[in-house]
């Protein structure tokens, strides 16, 4: 442990250098799109060309575009909620078992680790032979499914938080459990709630490989369509629309960041 101690401080800076280097990686995509939303090119060219906010005003007046927007809008927020109902059941239901706990966490951990595409082909496969097509109803279960566990884990790290004990008072002066879990334990999580459902919305929101196989073709989602413009133009809408996700997901994520530490304190 000494020996770790001493040498600790000597690789410090190299840590931290490769920490820059990894961020500056991760970051570079975003310096390279941005710019390209405000260019006055009609191509994407880099350097971008003069600056303009035209590009903005096309994506938001287009009806494809908006369409695509309302499309994902709708389907993340049904799947916030379904994923929030049922990750804080889970993590509620986990808190009380005595045996086996770990077991149910690995299970309900497994969409996670699962890759996207297994999940996006087995629903459309089952979906296919069921109904014979796709729909935005399986792409809400398929997104909630995938948001289901950073909800649980989200939830019970605030639940952990939380003396024990308060619930047992409650049940000693005759309260039975749906009342310990609505009076005194949700309140006492409430913040982590709302991060948890801030978070899964973005999540679900920015979420492209489900959306690209169970999505019906006239009901794209913001992300498809980003994909399937790119792939027929190289208009620089297609840079303002990539923006515009990465605006909402940044102030999505600063909300949470907001509201995290008064929820830990």
């Amino acid at each position: 442990m000494e020996a770790l101690r001493e040498a600790l401080p000597r690789t410090r800076g190299w840590f931290t250098a490769a920490g820059v280097l990894i961020g500056l990686f991760l970051l570079a995509p975003l310096a390279a799109i941005l710019p390209l939303a405000f260019t006055q090119s009609p191509f994407l060219v880099f350097p971008p060309e003069g600056f303009s906010g035209r590009w903005f005003t096309a994506v938001l007046n287009d009806p494809d575009w908006r369409a695509s927007m309302a499309n994902s809008a709708r389907v993340a927020l049904a799947a916030a909620a379904v994923s929030t109902l049922a990750g804080t059941s889970a993590a509620l239901a986990v808190r009380r078992l005595s045996r086996g706990r770990r077991v149910v966490r690995t299970t309900l951990l497994a969409p996670m680790v699962i890759p996207q595409l297994v999940l996006a082909l087995g629903l459309y496969l089952t979906y296919r032979s069921v109904a014979g097509g796709t729909s935005l109803t399986v792409l809400t279960i398929g997104q909630a499914t995938l948001a289901m566990p950073l909800v649980f884990v989200t939830v019970s790290a605030g639940l952990a938080a939380v003396d024990p004990g308060l619930s047992r008072a409650a049940q000693s002066l005759g309260y039975r459990w749906p009342s310990v879990v609505w009076r005194v334990e949700l309140p006492l999580v409430r913040r982590s709630i709302v991060s948890a459902v801030i978070l899964s919305f973005a999540v679900c929101f920015d979420e492209a490989v489900l959306a690209f196989f169970l999505a019906p073709p006239v009901q794209q989602t913001m992300p498809v369509k980003i994909w399937t413009s790119a792939s027929e133009s190289a208009s620089p809408a297609i840079a303002a629309a990539s923006a515009l996700v990465i605006g909402l997901a940044v102030t999505l994520l600063a909300l949470v960041f907001v509201i995290r530490p008064r929820s830990e304190g």
